[in-house]
């Protein structure tokens, strides 16, 4: 078995001596031509295989990357319009405090600020708004709530320790003595009007009310000062026959968005 062994490595040996021999004395070269002519298309096969494979693989990787990087920009995304919201809204709040501490600048009513912490509305027409003071900071009912440089949201209706809730002006159960602006003098009640818009009914006849005039409180009321900014008539309901006419006010605020009020305590 050893002598076979030793034979075939002798002849293995011999046969690649002389491979290499003619190989370097060109005896060789078109047999290498033809081999490298026949095996260069099966290697390009494998050669683009392989790129191919290459390539599918970092596409895979770039894919999840992008993946990655696209979900981090949807979070900072979110991020970023959360952080805006809130700037937002504390400008907004901002701005109604400072209209609404540049009103008491010019007067000596007393107040007390707050927030408006929820909103209720009835299919009887009735709204309200829920607000974060109450008894413990002279909240009483009977007290005009306000935003702005003095325009009406409504009038607290019931209070607690720390909370107060007020219905609004176009409550159906919200009441206040209201007047013409430009000619001030007794002149009707306000109320609301389907939670849409507020009337001003029990108008004499002889009062001149037009189309266009602001309405503000006429100090009739113990606990509501007069010149509160009620809102501006939109229509003027006159019947020859009746001895009083009323006006249909559009709310000069924007009760929905209301979210920073006073509430005038003395």
């Amino acid at each position: 078995m050893r002598h076979f062994f030793n034979k075939q490595t002798l002849t293995i040996a011999v046969a690649a001596l002389v491979i290499i021999v003619a190989h370097y004395a060109g005896l060789l070269s078109w047999a290498e031509r033809s081999a490298t002519t026949l095996l260069n298309p099966v290697a390009g096969i494998f050669f683009r295989g392989g790129v191919s494979l290459e390539s599918i693989v970092e596409g895979e990787n770039q894919t999840r990357n992008l993946e990655t990087e696209n979900k981090r920009l949807e979070t900072h995304n979110r991020e970023l319009t959360a952080e805006n919201i809130s700037l937002h809204l504390l400008k907004d709040e901002n701005e109604a405090l400072r209209a609404q501490l540049q009103f008491y600048a010019k007067h000596t009513y007393r107040k007390t600020l707050a927030n408006v912490v929820s909103r209720m509305s009835a299919v009887d027409n009735s709204q309200s708004i829920t607000l974060d003071a109450g008894s413990a900071d002279n909240v009483r009912p009977g007290q005009p709530v306000i935003v702005d440089s003095g325009i009406l949201v409504g009038k607290i209706v019931s209070v607690g320790e720390h909370i107060a809730h007020a219905c609004l002006i176009t409550d159906i159960n919200c009441h206040f003595a209201a007047t013409i602006a430009e000619r001030p003098g007794p002149s009707g009640l306000t109320q609301g009007d389907l939670g849409l818009t507020v009337r001003m009914d029990f108008v004499p006849q002889t009062e001149a009310i037009q189309v266009g005039d602001s309405i503000i409180t006429s100090g009739l009321e113990a606990s509501v000062p007069i010149g509160l900014f009620v809102g501006f008539v939109q229509n003027v309901q006159n019947e020859p026959n009746n001895l009083f006419q009323t006006a249909v006010i559009d709310p000069a605020a924007d009760l929905a968005a209301v979210h920073v009020v006073s509430v005038i305590t003395d």
